[in-house]
């Protein structure tokens, strides 16, 4: 299916109902291109397949179904070439809860955590609220091109006080999808410390064409010291659907982690929430790989548009554009001016690190016409 086609036939009109995106978009009389969710609706037969378990009408207590495992690491084997042990899985209500689960499993209070910035705001705000402290190692910039400052994060882990690495990959808001090289030379340092890593992977699923995504266990040489967290939430939109999976190979970390769980009362599993991750695990393969050449389309287009205009970052992974308007801005907040002047809600650069007021981050996540008419207003600035 070519992307007109597939867009004709999945793109939705959000502007009406519930949609969060839509509703503020609404509001503010713009078009909202920042929250991150899809505007194309799930394939067909999830569709179904959902509306035939609620048409039963059995809403009583359910187990996941029976090949939900198999389906599950069937999946990360054919798409990333990972091998996952159905022993090895715990659930979680989202992404940012395993964070929190995570965080009070193997950190003590006032322990250090490490996060490389811009970053997708509740890592910190979630370290903050744990009581940890936040070690921030701020990424190289080139012109767009993000990459670790390895010597700057082994002088934070020097210190012996960083007990955690949170790592965000792919790379929100910066769109990285990091090097087999880049990941390893990462991980000897962790190893090195003795600082243990939380691999965030929602984004895994929606990769560039062009692009190869390596999960973290998918290095064995540092699996015992890895955790990662895995769902099927951005990569068909399934927000409502609160279902996340933590992958622990190590058994003794494991063990700790299902202890906290039962502490706090947190470790099952919603059967009907996991239901669309399965469906879209069966039948959802097609859809994906017509949204992320679409997603890869519309990056391209604001590229060829804006490209020689105004520095963005080089879209690997993620449907999230991260592009600075500090030329244009002339040192106000970008996400105001886009609003005020180009009539456009994108997400604050300001809230992923200090110093990025100047740039925004774009949900690419949309119809071709919609990213026409964002490019269309944004070269308003530009004149």
């Amino acid at each position: 299916m070519n992307n007109q086609t597939f867009t004709e036939t999945y793109y939705i009109s959000r502007d009406k109902g519930n949609s969060v995106k839509w509703q503020r978009g609404r509001k503010e009389k713009c078009l909202p291109m920042w929250i991150a969710d899809m505007d194309f609706k799930d394939d067909e037969r999830v569709i179904e397949a959902l509306k035939s378990f609620i048409e039963k009408g059995d809403y009583g207590y359910a187990n996941l179904p029976e090949d939900y495992y198999k389906v599950f690491i069937g999946w990360h084997q054919r798409r990333n070439n990972v091998t996952y042990k159905q022993e090895w899985i715990r659930f979680t209500k989202g992404a940012v809860d395993a964070m929190y689960q995570i965080i009070y499993s193997f950190t003590e209070e006032k322990d250090g955590i490490l996060i490389c910035t811009p970053l997708y705001p509740p890592f910190k705000a979630t370290i903050e609220e744990c009581g940890r402290k936040v070690y921030e190692s701020k990424m190289i910039n080139n012109d767009g091109y993000f990459t670790f400052d390895y010597k700057d994060i082994e002088r934070k882990l020097r210190s012996g006080k960083v007990k955690m690495m949170m790592l965000c990959s792919p790379h929100n808001p910066v769109g990285r999808v990091f090097k087999k090289g880049e990941l390893e030379e990462l991980f000897d340092l962790c190893q090195k410390y003795h600082v243990l890593i939380c691999s965030d992977e929602v984004h895994s699923d929606i990769i560039m064409p062009d692009q190869e995504f390596i999960p973290a266990l998918a290095l064995k040489k540092y699996r015992n010291n890895i955790i990662s967290i895995v769902a099927a939430s951005k990569s068909f939109s399934l927000a409502v659907f609160s279902h996340s999976h933590v992958i622990i190979p190590n058994q003794r970390l494991r063990k700790k982690f299902i202890e906290c769980q039962r502490k706090h009362h947190s470790g099952s599993v919603n059967a009907f929430n996991a239901l669309p991750t399965y469906y879209n695990y069966l039948y959802g393969e097609e859809w994906l790989d017509c949204v992320n050449n679409v997603i890869f389309e519309n990056y391209h287009y604001f590229a060829d548009q804006l490209g020689s205009d105004m520095e963005m970052t080089s879209l690997e992974g993620s449907y999230l554009l991260f592009l600075n308007l500090g030329k244009y801005a002339k040192k106000k907040n970008a996400a105001e001016v886009l609003k005020k002047e180009c009539g456009l809600l994108v997400n604050d650069g300001g809230t992923f690190a200090k110093g990025y007021e100047s740039w925004v981050r774009i949900n690419l996540a949309t119809s071709m016409k919609n990213i026409r008419k964002a490019v269309r207003n944004i070269r308003k600035l530009v004149k």
